[in-house]
């Protein structure tokens, strides 16, 4: 036995048994840290003991405090204001699996305590501590309405994510209200997810024109997808090669939904469209007829020649594009910050039609830009969109593909390296030749 432990021992009594309130009380300003760890670490004290030790001046003796599971509500409602963010951390994890533990009698009088640590924990200045919190909460049927809907409404995605997936405490109508308020990626993909999405929160998502999240409504069999909306998914996914193999295995299509997929999916996708036992005879043979009548034609080659880079500024991709554009300018999210970013993730489509809506161009004026990769134009895209000279030089590489020996970059001192009349020329000749193809 280590001095230490036999210091412990001595002290607070051989495992198993219980110490005195009057041995603890003895001990809270023990100087050793270690006598105190000991103390806070067991489940057989009074609540003024554990109370006492969440303000203890050592950070592990507080940990120590927030992960106890016996510790009282008061004791928790001191920690989630804890200055460290590991002892918060702990708290959150801890809380979660302190909630569906309360009974009735404990529920009336911790209730309001616990509320209260909660809400300041979602409201945690610490991204790890929310994220903490909402993984701890995600399943849990009892949870306070209001502190899961702060969750999810949370900007970053790690802390909403996990509540958007699986929390059963959200509504269709709260779902839907993230959907408009919060069109991003992360979220609106966790909610594609979730067990039995309803027909209203699929339409939503399918409005936002999202393809990831579209992508994972149209891989999770539970999700209710109502005859129009898929029908608008089918408008749009000739060109979403990722949406062709969910859609032929999605459940319950009926004969005219399989026989327009089969329009522009790859041939094996068509026989296994054909060998469905939902398919009825007559259209079956017909998705049979197509995929000869497709083996002929093309000798033998099947599905789609991959996309050359300007095919993602097609007119159902733009389409898509607008309509998540419209969600974002609804939420106050376009920003010059938001354009760089996607832009960096590689979505052209709603990068183009946002650095219109910046730049309050034309969208084909800028999509003749990324066309034709002209450094000119999008630095004049980007100036007039309000970016700087710095982000103009990124948006050239990441937008128009502009090799880098080609990028302008900014003059000393970060301005544009062009004058105004030279910006506003690149402009006005880009409209002129997005209305000419338009003619």
């Amino acid at each position: 036995m280590t001095p230490v432990k036999d210091r412990l021992v001595h002290m607070l009594g051989l495992s198993g048994q219980k110490v005195s309130y009057e041995q603890a009380r003895a001990l809270l300003e023990h100087p050793d840290p270690a006598v105190r760890l000991e103390l806070a670490s067991r489940d057989d004290l009074e609540p003024e003991i554990l109370y006492f030790l969440a303000r203890d001046p050592d950070v592990t003796v507080r940990r120590a405090i927030a992960v106890n599971a016996v510790a009282p509500a008061k004791a928790s409602l001191v920690l989630a204001r804890d200055q460290n963010g590991d002892v918060r951390c702990d708290l959150a994890s801890r809380v979660g699996r302190l909630v569906p533990g309360l009974t009735k009698n404990q529920q009336a009088k911790a209730w309001r305590t616990i509320h209260q640590v909660l809400t300041l924990l979602a409201r945690d200045q610490l991204p790890r501590v929310r994220r903490a919190l909402a993984e701890a909460l995600k399943a849990l049927p009892d949870v306070p309405h209001d502190i899961v809907l702060e969750l999810a409404m949370d900007i970053e995605a790690t802390v909403a994510a996990p509540v958007l997936e699986f929390s059963p405490v959200l509504t269709d109508e709260d779902l839907q209200a993230v959907i408009e308020a919060s069109p991003m990626t992360a979220q609106l993909a966790a909610i594609s997810r979730r067990i039995n999405v309803g027909e209203e929160v699929s339409n939503a998502i399918v409005g936002t024109g999202n393809v990831e999240a579209i992508t994972g409504l149209l891989k999770n069999s539970s999700a209710q997808i109502r005859e129009e909306t898929l029908d608008a998914i089918i408008d749009a996914a000739p060109r979403q090669n990722t949406w062709h193999e969910p859609l032929a295995h999605r459940l319950n299509l009926t004969a005219r939904a399989a026989l327009r997929i089969a329009e522009f999916v790859a041939d094996s996708l068509i026989e296994k469209l054909a060998a469905r036992r939902d398919i009825d005879v007559e259209t079956a043979s017909a998705l049979r007829k197509m995929v000869r009548e497709k083996l002929s034609r093309d000798e033998g080659k099947s599905g789609l020649a991959p996309d050359e880079p300007e095919d993602a500024l097609n007119a159902e991709a733009l389409k898509l594009a607008g309509q998540q554009l419209e969600a974002l300018v609804r939420a106050g999210k376009l920003t010059q910050a938001f354009v760089l970013r996607i832009a960096g993730e590689g979505g052209t489509p709603l990068v183009v039609v946002g650095l219109a809506r910046l730049a309050s161009l034309p969208v084909g004026a800028v999509v003749e830009v990324v066309r034709a990769k002209s450094a000119k134009g999008m630095l004049a895209v980007a100036w007039a969109a309000e970016f700087s000279a710095a982000d103009a030089a990124q948006m050239q590489l990441k937008v128009a593909r502009v090799t880098p020996d080609d990028v302008i970059n900014p003059r000393a001192g970060g301005n544009f390296d062009s004058t105004q009349a030279e910006l506003e020329w690149q402009i006005d000749m880009f409209k002129d030749l997005a209305k000419s193809t338009t003619l």
